[in-house]
């Protein structure tokens, strides 16, 4: 079973001097939790991972998942805290958690 929970949103408003993006854009930091698949043998029956999704206005654009990212509930909120500061879209996501894990 999964469910997730909503950690942050973060609310962008285009500056007038800056041309990255238009229109007002939303993201959505989200909490995975899942069990554990069951060839893995750890110490706990949980995996957790990490979702952001981003909307421009009422529409979704852009969603990332990842999946299974630790097993450890506080690792993955620290990182999603991190994340939401440095306002990281689901495009980029992946490479980000490369250069955090150091892969």
């Amino acid at each position: 079973m999964v469910s997730k929970s909503l950690e942050k949103i973060v609310q962008l408003i285009p500056d007038e001097n800056e041309m990255e993006f238009k229109n007002p854009m939303q993201l959505e930091y989200y909490l995975v939790e899942s069990e554990s698949p069951g060839d893995l043998q750890t110490y706990t029956d949980k995996v957790f991972g990490i979702e952001i999704v981003k909307k421009i206005g009422n529409n979704e654009v852009e969603r990332k998942l990842i999946r299974n990212y630790s097993h450890s509930r506080q690792t993955t909120e620290n990182i999603l805290k991190v994340l939401a500061e440095n306002t990281v879209t689901p495009v980029s996501l992946p490479y980000i958690l490369d250069d955090i894990i150091g892969v």
